[in-house]
């Protein structure tokens, strides 16, 4: 059996040597419903606390679709490895499909909720479709696959950012759902037409019932974490949910470790090489991945409040296509420096870039012509440090493998960016400015934000140092 089982495993190490000629346009298709996730749920969220006037949950669309992803990632990715990328995201992308119908159907927010929880599944599309390029593309081409689909994921949100918009303006909140639907299928489509069939993957039994014991525990910290701002640090409810996570998950590790064929294999985490990549993607996810609340935030604040640019919705909307549009230069060119010389170098200049594009907005963010050259500065650093990470992961672990590891590093950016999140706010709610009861952030606090997340990037630089320059695997 172990034999077999091996022999599929080397299989599965030799790609084919010529996939179809859609299999890209199918990868970025899938990329596109992969990042219209969450983007039109921000999109329409302000219309649903309209549309639900009487409900304090709405907010809690987010809030689920951030815990799902969290789980969904890593179990995505693992199934993956474990049942053949490509049936997986198939599954996964219908799934989402089926998540925006119901929230397109919804009459009242309990069924909006679970809605975009069943679409918070399509984080499972970016680990699944990096181990369906490493199967069928040769090492030489993998960098810079996983660099466009970095890019594919950043431009795409901000064209979905403007579709859903345009759609909701001229449709109805709902018209929001209906376009993920669509956009969905397209994918569906174009992954069962232009992908082959995975190769034969090993049968194992798994313990899933104690496999899947860390989902609930991810679930209580993240949302103790989302209660901050209600509960304060002073509560006992935010330390027990935060402390029962902390136990659920270690029992779980431990159980994990001495399983045979485990659901997680968290004896990839104990790879030095696998931990500083991790532990990089979550200064990234604490720091640079704010990019999109703070730059929004900033962008539509009065002008009145002397710390913003008063723009209207739209505008700031193609301002953030513009910013993101970057990702098109930034993370092939990232993946081609992985493929030379390593992912470790692309990371260094990647968290370089952002370490001096956050810290130079300390002081150009009062004009508008000088923030926007900063913010472009800012978004090509991360889409060329989160590529190198991912790139990084792939280097470092086996083939069979790569689902369930690129899905356990979208793990720690979920938690880590809800942290992230949570820190911004509290920077900005420290200097309120007067002149509008408090409602919004003074000038002291978008400062207080650039440096945190300069000193964020610079943590995450000292970790990429770490990185060996040389790999055992």
């Amino acid at each position: 059996m172990q034999a077999e089982v091996l022999q599929q495993q080397a299989h599965r190490t030799q790609p084919v040597a010529s996939p179809p000629r859609g299999f890209t346009m199918a990868i970025l298709l899938a990329a596109v419903a992969s990042s219209s996730g969450i983007v039109v749920i921000y999109t329409v969220l302000v219309t649903l606390y309209k549309a639900f006037p009487a409900s304090n949950a709405v907010s809690w669309t987010v809030t689920a679709y951030w815990l799902g992803s969290a789980i969904f990632a890593a179990l995505s990715g693992r199934l993956g490895d474990l049942l053949g990328y490509r049936r997986i995201l198939l599954v996964v992308m219908s799934v989402a499909a089926a998540g925006a119908v119901v929230a397109a159907c919804a009459t009242h927010v309990g069924m909006l909720l679970t809605g975009c929880a069943m679409q918070s599944i399509a984080a499972g599309i970016t680990p699944l479709s990096i181990g369906l390029v490493r199967e069928n593309l040769p090492p030489a081409r993998l960098p810079g696959a996983v660099g466009l689909i970095s890019a594919a994921g950043m431009v795409s949100a901000g064209l979905v950012y403007i579709g859903a918009g345009v759609v909701v303006d001229h449709y109805s909140w709902q018209g929001g759902f209906w376009f993920k639907v669509a956009l969905c299928v397209v994918a569906v489509a174009a992954v069962r037409a232009w992908t082959p069939p995975s190769p034969p993957h090993p049968g194992v039994r798994i313990d899933y019932v104690r496999g899947l014991a860390f989902a609930p525990a991810l679930c209580a910290i993240l949302f103790a974490v989302q209660q901050i701002r209600a509960w304060g640090f002073g509560d006992a409810r935010l330390w027990g949910l935060i402390v029962g996570g902390i136990v659920v998950l270690g029992l779980w590790a431990r159980h994990q470790l001495k399983a045979r064929h485990p659901l997680i294999n968290v004896r990839l985490l104990k790879t030095r090489e696998v931990i500083l990549a991790n532990a990089c993607m979550a200064f990234l996810a604490a720091g640079g991945m704010q990019l999109g609340q703070v730059f929004s935030l900033l962008a539509q604040q009065p002008a009145g409040t002397h710390a913003g640019f008063g723009l209207s919705a739209t505008a700031a909307g193609l301002l953030m296509f513009s910013v993101n549009i970057v990702a098109m230069v930034a993370s092939p060119w990232s993946g081609r420096i992985a493929a030379r010389y390593k992912a470790r170098r692309a990371a260094l200049i990647g968290m370089v870039i952002l370490a001096f594009a956050w810290a130079s907005l300390i002081v150009l963010h009062r004009s508008l012509l000088l923030f926007i050259p900063g913010a472009v500065l800012c978004s090509f650093g991360l889409a060329f440090a989160s590529t190198a990470l991912y790139n990084q992961i792939v280097e470092t672990t086996p083939v069979h493998q790569t689902g369930e590891a690129t899905g356990m590093l979208y793990v720690f950016f979920s938690c880590f960016f809800a942290v992230g999140a949570q820190a911004v706010f509290v920077l900005l709610r420290s200097a309120a400015a007067g002149n509008d009861g408090g409602a919004f952030a003074g000038d002291s606090g978008y400062v207080s934000v650039f440096a945190y997340i300069a000193c964020s990037s610079i943590a995450g630089l000292l970790i990429a140092f770490m990185l060996p320059k040389r790999h055992a695997h």
